[in-house]
């Protein structure tokens, strides 16, 4: 694949990071588009996408440390500059999800908004957004997937690939466009659900529920290190079985429309 999409002189564009940014990019334009539909003005908005995308960066890259503490190094000088020199790689969206998420609330509750509407607003975007940054894992070789001799198998060979040396020239698992496929799909659901006639929340919780239920899947063709397994499951499984149940649960009992008479 592509991980440096050009060079010029030590400047080096990404495809990571190029992607990921207009994945971003994405979400925000087409939330503006849906703004008149909500009580945000522009300040407000584009403070929320500031917000949700440091949380975002932040969460993310604090948990791929957490569960990957192991493989950063044999003493805390390695581990730390393992850190430091490869920040643009490792993120693990769970954790930004928690932390972006905990950091809207505060924003949302001190500017006085109504915040399950506004959450469904918001929540449209990501699927869009995330996408795109996972094609942008794809052509950087992370969050690779396991040897098949499936049709959909992709080899990476490029010698700047995130794939470990032993796994270029095999055919893996193309996880990274699986995930990209669900997330586009999830978007499409979400974009017609929020204009159904809804209770504020439903459309997040869908969203939970939705990309959890996938990620869960996902998580059994994935070739990476994914952390110390919790009964059988990688962390990011462990989580996503946690946000099913709990989401489940609020929508079922909260969300589901009353029976008549």
């Amino acid at each position: 694949m592509h991980p440096i999409l050009f060079k010029i002189g030590s400047f080096e564009m990404a495809s990571y990071g190029l992607m990921t940014a207009l994945g971003y990019g994405a979400a925000a334009w087409y939330l503006l588009r849906k703004i008149k539909q909500t009580q945000l003005d522009k300040d407000t908005f584009w403070n929320l996408i500031f917000i949700a995308f440091v949380g975002a960066l932040v969460g993310s890259k604090l948990l791929y440390i957490i569960v990957s503490w192991p493989l950063l190094g044999d003493t805390l000088a390695e581990k730390l500059t393992n850190i430091v020199q490869n920040f643009r790689y490792g993120f693990v969206f769970f954790g930004g999800m928690i932390v972006s998420v905990g950091s809207l609330i505060w924003y949302i509750k001190k500017k006085k908004l109504p915040l399950l509407p506004t959450a469904d607003f918001l929540i449209t975007g990501v699927p869009l957004g995330h996408a795109l940054g996972r094609v942008g894992c794809f052509l950087a070789g992370c969050c690779y997937g396991r040897p098949t001799g499936s049709s959909f198998g992709v080899v990476f060979t490029n010698p700047d690939t995130l794939v470990p040396p032993e796994l270029r020239g095999i055919h893996l698992h193309p996880t990274q466009l699986y995930e990209a496929a669900g997330n586009i799909l999830l978007f499409v659901w979400l974009h017609y659900a929020s204009k159904r006639k809804h209770k504020p929340g439903s459309v997040l919780l869908q969203y939970v529920i939705g990309y959890a239920a996938m990620r869960f899947v996902i998580e059994f063709f994935r070739g990476d290190y994914r952390g110390a397994y919790i009964l059988g499951m990688s962390p990011s499984q462990a989580l996503a079985v946690c946000t099913v149940v709990a989401a489940a649960y609020v929508y079922w009992f909260f969300m589901k429309e009353p029976k008549n008479g």
